[in-house]
């Protein structure tokens, strides 16, 4: 395995498992009781708690999605495929001495692809 594709399947895993697993128990866990409106998370979870599995499922692959989305415009960005405003110079990042920039957005699609993100 190359270290673009290392380094984006690892910052992947940890998105993926790791932080979508902690937003999923936080807002699935029913047995908090918090009213407080200035929480977003009890705010979501008031929300998802009256929809049907079906539906909060929907939500939770949408979270996905929205993670996935977001990180292919940073490599994208790194890569030189996607200019944000304001922004208009090269960028050049490096793994263990090794510039691995160039196809970071294409590692990370293709692997949201195989774990089916997009379905």
């Amino acid at each position: 395995m190359n270290k673009d594709t290392q380094v984006v399947e690892s910052i992947l895993s940890e998105l993926l498992e790791d932080v979508f697993e902690s937003y999923r128990s936080r807002l699935s866990n029913s047995s908090v009781v918090n009213k407080d409106q200035n929480d977003p998370y009890s705010r979501a979870r008031q929300a998802l708690n009256k929809m049907s599995t079906e539906e909060r499922q929907a939500i939770f692959n949408f979270i996905k999605l929205a993670m996935v989305d977001t990180s292919s415009l940073i490599f994208g960005t790194i890569d030189g495929s996607h200019f944000p405003k304001n922004i208009d110079g090269d960028f050049s990042l490096e793994y263990k001495k090794d510039e691995i920039q160039g196809s970071l957005q294409d590692a990370l699609i293709a692997k949201a692809e195989e774990l089916g993100v997009y379905n």
